[in-house]
């Protein structure tokens, strides 16, 4: 009896120690969270930004905006409230979002993904040109690191849930959005292997 006493005590003390982890990381979790939502209020600056640095004179700027950038964040900002978005926007969307690649090319479905969920949360919540332009940077930052040495991928990927959800938009939506466009990186079709050696 005594023993059977001292076992459900002690598995009654695990759980509830695993819970209290579990809360803890949901805690801990949540407040990253809303750090990050709170630099997006304040505007501090996005990771794919150069930080400014005391040392050092500022000569790294982002790299200068391609026509395909404008006309991405031109068809994020046209999207109205509660609007419709045609499907020609959402293969216009798709489109620029693969010619930004400039070396592997996501897959067609991975930006067609993308551009759907882009296309349903701009019209949910409509995306100020500042919020489209710094998402789209983001976006080429996933799609061409070697462009933007200095910014972290989990904190374009921080950035982009925070754009969203400061905008307006559900957590769940932004955590969608997030998951495409770390499908971007991810779909890009595998190269060939490489031919071996006859002997």
């Amino acid at each position: 009896m005594k023993l059977s006493f001292a076992f459900f005590a002690f598995v009654a003390l695990t759980t509830l120690s695993a819970l209290g982890q579990g809360s803890d990381i949901i805690i801990r979790e949540r407040a990253k969270e809303l750090s990050r939502q709170n630099n997006v209020r304040q505007g501090v600056a996005a990771p794919t930004q150069p930080q400014p640095q005391a040392a050092k004179p500022a000569t790294a700027t982002a790299p200068a905006k391609s026509a395909t950038l404008t006309r991405l964040e031109s068809e994020l900002t046209a999207i109205k409230q509660n609007a419709t978005v045609s499907p020609e926007a959402k293969s216009r969307m798709t489109t620029d979002i693969l010619a930004m690649a400039q070396g592997t090319k996501p897959s067609q479905a991975a930006a067609a993904k993308l551009a759907e969920d882009l296309a349903t949360a701009a019209s949910a919540n409509p995306l100020s040109a500042a919020k489209a332009a710094r998402l789209v940077q983001e976006i080429d930052a996933v799609l061409n690191p070697s462009k933007y040495p200095q910014a972290k991928m989990q904190a374009i990927f921080d950035d982009i849930q925070a754009i969203f959800q400061e905008n307006g938009g559900d957590r769940k939506h932004a955590m969608s959005i997030v998951e495409d466009v770390k499908a971007l990186q991810q779909a890009a079709p595998a190269p060939p292997p490489a031919p071996s050696a006859a002997k």
